[in-house]
């Protein structure tokens, strides 16, 4: 109906041009069909994108419904992977997940052995969370719950992961065959008859908000390790709060660290640093040239050895953190955390709301449009909340 819509639209324009031009609109119809469900499908996607700019989400999510299946059937990978992402913001996860697994058939084609939902009990599945090197170690962490529901599934499984995950992973899965991917991908591949990657515990077990947040699976961290940061961290009955506020990447949107100040200056807590890299002259600002302020450990260096620093985030009573690999395993670990956001689209966390299903035990503190120092003033009080009750 909408071709025909379209087509008509189109005749009645070559009407008016001329004889000459209708023959030719004739001859070639295809053409001029796809071409124009391309400028319908540009329109459709900038009214869409427009709700986005204007944190409109009631009006961006039925937009990006009805735009999945056009953009799904004219098979637009660039424009797959935007509506995956916004739709996985707005809570539309089952959309989400069929936009990603359509969108990594047309890229990568369909396998013959791919877990699509088929009965695969006596099977040997390779779980790889490291298909390609955009899905590093957060990625692996925030769908790392879901391999549980895949252990029950299969009759052996092996997960894939980032070499410096394998002890937390296999601490917490003691039932999966856990690897490094890279050098040892190819071996598990030949062993397995069936294989999964992100998309597909997505697609899977993913799909609902309530059943995510149901089967959660905190990571679980080297308990005599915890206890030992414990208590060398822990100078007297103040709660251990661990903090993190900058990153690598360039294009986050991040409170400045003048704005950290009123969390930094409060006497009531004792911080410790999660955060990597050079961070001295960070913490003299932070601390207003008092740096033992915030207790730096630098026998820990989460570049080098996750486990040990899963188990340092698991050794405070709360988090506070910008949105960072750090943040996504205080999360995992089912640690009480205030995650501290920006406005940019492109983030990963819910665009609504201050939780997400992935992490029960996290708050999440977005911008909003507000001034830095208005978004830090409520993580201030969140955190104060939490301490007092021991949750969010």
């Amino acid at each position: 109906m909408a071709d025909s819509r379209i087509w008509r639209q189109a005749c009645h324009a070559a009407a008016l041009a001329g004889y000459r031009y209708k023959v030719w609109f004739r001859r070639h119809r295809r053409h001029i069909l796809l071409r124009l469900r391309d400028g319908d499908l540009a329109m459709q996607m900038s009214d869409y994108r427009q709700s986005v700019e204007n944190r409109d989400w009631r009006a961006a999510l039925p937009k990006a419904l009805a735009l999945g299946p056009l953009v799904k059937a004219r098979k637009e990978v660039r424009l797959l992977d935007e509506l995956g992402q916004g739709l996985m913001r707005m809570g539309a996860y089952g959309a989400a997940a069929d936009l990603k697994i359509a969108r990594r058939h047309i890229v990568q084609g369909r396998a013959d052995n791919e877990w699509l939902g088929q009965d695969i009990s006596g099977q040997v599945l390779v779980l790889d969370l490291m298909e390609t090197e955009k899905q590093g170690l957060a990625t692996a962490i925030h769908h790392s719950s879901s391999i549980a529901r895949a252990l029950s599934a299969a009759s052996r499984v092996i997960v894939l992961v980032e070499h410096r995950l394998i002890p937390l992973f296999q601490r917490t899965f003691p039932e999966a065959d856990v690897r490094a991917a890279g050098a040892g991908k190819a071996s598990a591949y030949a062993e397995a008859q069936i294989f999964a990657g992100v998309q597909h515990l997505t697609a899977l077990f993913e799909t609902d908000g309530s059943v995510i947040r149901k089967h959660f699976v905190p990571l679980k961290p080297d308990t005599a390790r915890v206890a030992q940061l414990r208590q060398r961290y822990r100078k007297d009955d103040r709660p251990l709060v661990g903090v993190a506020w900058s990153s690598s990447n360039p294009g986050k949107d991040l409170p400045p660290l003048a704005a950290w100040s009123g969390l930094m200056g409060r006497t009531d807590f004792n911080f410790v640093s999660l955060q990597y890299g050079d961070i001295e002259s960070d913490l003299k600002v932070l601390t207003d040239g008092r740096p033992e302020r915030i207790f730096l450990d630098r026998s820990i260096d989460q570049l080098v050895d996750m486990d040990l620093f899963a188990a340092q985030v698991a050794a405070m009573d709360a988090v506070v953190t910008i949105s960072n690999t750090g943040a996504h395993l205080a999360g995992a670990l089912g640690m009480p955390s205030i995650f501290i956001l920006g406005d940019g689209f492109k983030r990963s966390w819910p665009v609504e709301g201050d939780r997400t299903p992935y992490y029960p035990s996290a708050l999440l503190v977005s911008k909003r449009e507000r001034t830095w120092d208005q978004v830090m003033k409520e993580a201030e009080g969140s955190l104060e909340r939490l301490c007092r009750t021991g949750s969010v």
